[in-house]
């Protein structure tokens, strides 16, 4: 098999404290991918960084009010320049670059063509907090039904995606994704095998989550709104009209 190539999305708002060790830990790995920042419009030198480490910038103008708003930047930043596998990684330093080949490896082997990382399958080191624990089980259960198998941690930074993935949504899917639970179902109706595989994450060392009281308070009414909205769209995304 000719060599694939691979490129990892580290994803970052206001991120100066955690962005250098975050890509410094890529770098040493040295695994062979190419690195990107999306940057989610920070205000901070988090961009200014990343540059002086000579790694490439896409910077979003304004904050998008989540993660979630990279996603089809890096989409499109992956489709356009011909990548084969794309990974999330987020910039907070909670994500370790040794874990990545678990994520790559199923795309790389044929698999899947959507894998998860979960903390929770193995139950090592960072399990998040109670709070959004239990938000992530409840939408877990709730995928696990619409999508015919199980999952466990659907708001994972630790994403890979292999090159029909990349194509469907940085060329076909022509809407914004604004949740995991959107950007799973969306997959799964568009004809993606997805997998999960254990991975060990970190506590952010530096700086606050965007996931705060006011979030978790609308992160389920948003999550429920948005499988809703996905799910008037199965048909339409089955058939191939986007």
């Amino acid at each position: 098999m000719m060599s694939q190539r691979v490129l990892v999305a580290v994803i970052a708002y206001n991120e100066e404290q955690n962005i250098r060790a975050t890509l410094r830990d890529l770098l040493d790995e040295n695994l062979g991918y190419d690195i990107v920042l999306i940057d989610n419009g920070s205000l901070d030198k988090t961009v200014e960084l990343a540059k002086e480490m000579g790694i490439p910038c896409v910077s979003h103008f304004i904050n998008s009010g989540s993660s979630s708003g990279t996603l089809m930047t890096y989409f499109n930043y992956a489709y356009s320049h011909g990548y084969d596998i794309l990974c999330q990684l987020d910039g907070d330093g909670q994500h370790i670059a040794s874990e990545l080949p678990k994520i790559v490896g199923p795309i790389m082997n044929d698999e899947a063509d959507y894998v998860i990382g979960s903390r929770f399958i193995e139950k090592k080191g960072f399990q998040s907090y109670a709070l959004r624990r239990m938000g992530i089980r409840i939408f877990a259960i709730i995928d696990s039904m619409i999508i015919g198998m199980k999952v466990t941690d659907i708001t994972s930074g630790a994403r890979a995606y292999n090159k029909n993935v990349i194509e469907f949504f940085g060329r076909k899917y022509r809407h914004e994704v604004y949740d995991t639970n959107q950007l799973l179902l969306l997959s799964h109706f568009a004809g993606a095998r997805i997998k999960e595989v254990p991975v060990v994450m970190k506590e952010r060392e530096h700086g606050r989550s965007e996931f705060n009281i006011v979030n978790a308070l609308g992160f389920p009414v948003k999550g429920v709104i948005n499988i809703i909205g996905t799910l008037l769209q199965r048909s339409n995304i089955e058939k191939g009209s986007y």
